[in-house]
């Protein structure tokens, strides 16, 4: 059994497989080929200078400057994260604090009591 590829609905057409074939052909037969690849490979080429490593160095001062720039808005974004924190915490220690209350009993002498008293009062 031989399998024969169809083109279109009633079989192959040689007619138009070989107009198809004609109008996609290379335009210099295979010195085209030949020739594209070596202009491919003469683009392509990489010489010493192209290496981009060294394009860097055309740009060290942009990008020194674009480091210390990051760098110093880092500091400054963390400098007022960290100054947030602390009067965040600041203030939930002042929220939470508690008066000191001390209740002072009667004793038998009046000296005690004016002791009792500084205690409560003082600081």
């Amino acid at each position: 059994m031989r399998m024969e590829p169809r083109i279109g609905p009633e079989g192959r057409d040689d007619e138009l497989t070989r107009a198809l074939r004609v109008l996609h052909a290379p335009p210099g037969g295979e010195a085209f080929w030949v020739s594209l690849e070596r202009r491919i490979l003469a683009r392509v080429t990489v010489t010493e200078d192209d290496l981009w490593w060294r394009q860097l160095t055309r740009w060290r001062r942009g990008l020194a400057l674009a480091g210390a720039a990051a760098i110093i808005v880092a500091a400054m974004a963390a400098r007022h994260s960290n100054h947030l924190r602390s009067l965040h915490a600041y203030n939930e220690i002042e929220g939470t604090r508690v008066a000191p209350v001390q209740v002072a009993s009667e004793t038998e002498r009046e000296a005690s009591r004016e002791v009792t008293l500084r205690y409560v009062v003082g600081p």
